[in-house]
């Protein structure tokens, strides 16, 4: 949300640097400087654009068009509110954290935009989705509430196509809330899915996993 006071504490020292350069033999609304104004609010994150004009003779006319949030970035254990085009807005602390999808990992808001195309066919599983954690640079591992993670191979498309199929596969047989740890579908047409530990079943070997052709 925009921060009003920031705006006006920007207002304030423009019309005080007017005023010192004018000297107080003329008034100091003329003499503000708006673009300088506009280039200061744009530091902002979470301002998408600013228009500064003046009305004479003494008035200042600021619209200010906000960016909307749209996801939580994690990087190194800190939490930013980002836009659907990665934008960073502000730093959340952890305690204020807003419902929206997280997203984890070094340049995963750049990618906010490719990962939402990636779930547009799957909304069931959008609305499931814990967090998402881009992987090498690369590709998504998707968490869900349920517990299970999702590997997605590389490529928007790719991705996008073995998520559409995962979906429809989950409405008919119920792959999600089962117990299962992780569904790997990098390699096309298949699906590992790996098994949960027994109880008192060493860590070693791996867990036992299973393929299924798709």
């Amino acid at each position: 949300k925009m921060n009003r006071a920031l705006v006006d504490a920007v207002i304030v020292d423009e019309l005080r640097q007017a005023s010192e350069s004018a000297g107080g033999s003329k008034p100091a609304q003329p003499l503000v400087d708006v673009a300088d104004i506009r280039n200061r609010l744009l530091q902002f994150g979470w301002v998408k654009d600013a228009r500064v004009s003046r009305r004479l003779p003494d008035t200042l006319v600021i619209d200010v068009v906000e960016r909307t949030p749209s996801a939580l970035w994690q990087e190194r254990q800190q939490l930013s509110l980002i836009d659907d085009s990665g934008v960073v807005l502000d730093r959340v602390p952890v305690s204020k954290m807003p419902d929206l999808p997280l997203v984890i990992g070094v340049g995963a808001n750049a990618r906010a935009s490719q990962l939402k195309a990636i779930l547009a066919d799957a909304p069931t599983m959008q609305a499931q989705l814990a967090s998402a954690t881009w992987v090498g640079g690369r590709r998504w591992d998707l968490s869900f509430q349920s517990g299970e993670t999702v590997a997605l191979p590389e490529g928007e498309q790719a991705a996008r196509a073995a998520l559409t199929k995962f979906a429809k596969v989950d409405q008919s047989s119920g792959l999600l809330g089962r117990g299962l740890v992780r569904f790997d579908l990098r390699v096309p047409g298949k699906m590992v899915v790996r098994l949960p530990r027994a109880p008192g079943e060493p860590i070693m070997p791996e867990p036992q996993s299973q393929t299924v052709e798709g």
